[in-house]
């Protein structure tokens, strides 16, 4: 890992060029995130792979996966530094992440509902950190939910689900709650929430209505407040949060809300891509 610096960014992205107007790029204007549709695809052509390779480790799933979608090496950031590493050491870096998060929270016997996760390789990651604790993932599309239970059906700790943010009741949630009860389950997300319609609709009306059943709630996700206004690192974030019409509202969601209360953040802790970085955001119920 090497640090780079801010003037050097558009060597290794072409999206600084492209939010200064000097590169391609005007047909992104109105992306608005990945749909799931296009996830479904993606998690489809993996679960090709992992039906021609049945002894396929989740690990090697994705590294496989991220040596096809980029070569090394790649720009990342921490803490508001930018940095240059290979493909390999920018996955160590983001489940480092991950597990750090939920270190303070988890000391053995709860369950962690993480809501959008894909194929579940964040479950895997988890499981293999906490030994103590059960991990349970829901995700809308059809082939991750099948990947998932390839992957880790065998596993007595991890299960994978089909889950959908928008629905009126998390079926997912409730299930889990049921088994459990609400002392010892944790709800987290990781980088789900960017191209849902409305973040602060699914807060409102669905998140915090299981708030007070809850232990904690933690998540992984980008923040378009904490972006700096007087940094050019964080103008560029927020012009880059603008032209793909991400919602990065979420903690201004939780605070909007009388259910909740934000007990930090912690902004830039991985930035896979340094223009939109993951943060910590962790709550209770009031």
């Amino acid at each position: 890992m090497r640090e780079l610096p801010l003037d050097d960014l558009p060597k290794h992205s072409p999206w600084p060029a492209r939010l200064f107007g000097s590169a391609d790029g005007d047909g992104d204007a109105e992306y608005s995130g990945t749909g799931v549709s296009a996830y479904d695809e993606v998690y489809a052509n993996l679960l090709g792979l992992l039906e021609a390779n049945p002894e396929t480790e989740f690990r090697e799933l994705q590294r496989s996966a991220n040596h096809y979608a980029e070569e090394s090496p790649v720009p990342i950031s921490r803490a508001e530094s930018l940095y240059l590493v290979d493909v390999d050491e920018k996955q160590k870096l983001q489940d480092e992440a991950l597990v750090a998060s939920l270190a303070g929270t988890l000391d053995g016997g709860e369950t962690v509902v993480a809501l959008g996760c894909g194929w579940g390789y964040e479950l895997g990651v988890l499981a293999d950190a906490y030994p103590d604790c059960a991990f349970v993932g829901g995700d809308p599309a059809e082939n991750g939910v099948a990947l998932g239970r390839e992957l880790f059906g065998d596993r007595d700790r991890i299960r994978v689900e089909s889950f959908d943010f928008r629905d009126d009741e998390w079926d997912l949630l409730e299930r889990v709650l049921a088994d459990e009860g609400g002392d010892d389950v944790v709800l987290f997300s990781q980088g789900s929430l960017t191209a849902l319609p409305s973040v602060r609709d699914v807060v409102a009306d669905t998140l915090a209505e299981y708030a007070d059943r809850v232990r904690e709630g933690v998540h992984l996700e980008h923040v378009y407040e904490l972006h700096a206004e007087e940094s050019l690192l964080g103008l560029l974030r927020r012009r880059y949060a603008d032209r793909r019409n991400y919602n990065d509202d979420l903690l201004a969601s939780l605070r909007a809300t009388g259910a909740i209360e934000v007990t930090s953040a912690t902004y830039d802790v991985v930035g896979g891509n340094p223009l939109h970085p993951l943060s910590e955001i962790r709550w209770e119920a009031v």
